[in-house]
């Protein structure tokens, strides 16, 4: 396992990590086994080298309980927001409440659709 630490530099390298980015356009390939053709890369933190800076997820949701994740507080937290979960619901916990945003986002396949040879 590669460690790919996030937005910390390149301080981690001497002792094996992969600083270049936790999801670069390589890794997204790789996934899909595609190739891609990207717009250029929009505003994401000074510190992080990845393609696309977007969270998708909530706070203390995640049941992975992993130790080093930022994202998760306190297990017991965690259990309470997992009750909340309504697999019928678009949200991660629970439903729609007052002062709630919701945008649509446009989706583009950036998939090559160019047949190569190599």
């Amino acid at each position: 396992m590669t460690v790919k630490p996030c937005a910390e530099g390149d301080e981690l390298a001497v002792y094996g990590a992969d600083c270049s980015g936790c999801m670069k356009i390589s890794d997204y390939e790789n996934a899909i086994g595609k190739r891609l053709i990207v717009p250029k890369k929009k505003g994401a933190r000074a510190e992080c080298t990845c393609y696309l800076s977007c969270d998708i997820g909530a706070y203390n949701t995640c049941m992975h309980l992993c130790k080093y994740c930022y994202a998760n507080a306190e297990p017991s937290v965690i259990y309470a927001q997992n009750r909340l979960h309504d697999p019928d619901s678009p949200f991660l916990t629970g439903d729609h409440m007052d002062g709630d945003k919701v945008h649509d986002v446009p989706q583009e396949s950036w998939i090559d659709r160019q047949e190569s040879l190599f």
